[in-house]
């Protein structure tokens, strides 16, 4: 089931944001296989808090966990997040490049 706008995130009832994926992921080298996911970044998610703890008391990494839906299918899932905030930055460095498709 496709989704035509931004789903609420079940774990903390944000609205997720559309984040736009790497051309490859690098722990699988193929691909997210869409050019975007949606996304929940709220830093309070109870998902993304008790990733934390999580992965440093089960495998000693400072990660955790982001809730996440892709759009053509619906499919819901998590992303690792080995460095919390590099989705962000990856985030706010794309929406400062120009949008080639308003020309």
């Amino acid at each position: 089931m496709k989704i035509d706008k931004a789903p609420m995130c079940p774990h903390c009832g944000k609205e997720c944001e559309k984040y736009e994926t790497p051309i490859f992921h690098f722990a699988d080298g193929l691909g997210w296989g869409t050019p975007f996911l949606y996304v929940c970044f709220n830093e309070e998610c109870p998902l993304y808090v008790r990733g934390k703890k999580h992965m440093m008391e089960k495998y000693g990494q400072a990660a955790t966990y982001r809730y996440m839906v892709y759009p053509d299918t619906g499919l819901e899932d998590v992303m690792v997040a080995a460095n919390p905030h590099l989705l962000e930055k990856r985030m706010k460095a794309l929406k400062s490049v120009p949008d080639d498709s308003k020309e």
